[in-house]
């Protein structure tokens, strides 16, 4: 599928999703279209490549703001 006009897309817990519509460069509207997903769903999709106008630096990334690294629940300085 080819979105010339594509401005944003906000993806939650759709694990099953494997491509996103093909955004020619540059856009029509003269941005990168946004995408807010989880990291570990953008690091899963596939990618035809850039001859077909199909590539991860065609969007640009945000992921959501619940997506945060585990962090030690007790004082690392003792």
């Amino acid at each position: 599928m080819l979105a010339p006009r594509l401005e944003t897309v906000k993806i939650r817990g759709c694990w099953s999703l494997k491509r996103l519509p093909a955004v020619p460069l540059p856009p029509a509207a003269g941005h990168l279209p946004n995408v807010d997903c989880e990291k570990e769903l953008w690091d899963s999709l596939e990618w035809d490549g850039e001859e077909a106008d199909h590539h991860p630096s065609h969007y640009k990334t945000t992921h959501s703001a619940y997506y945060k690294k585990t962090l030690l629940r007790a004082s690392v300085l003792r």
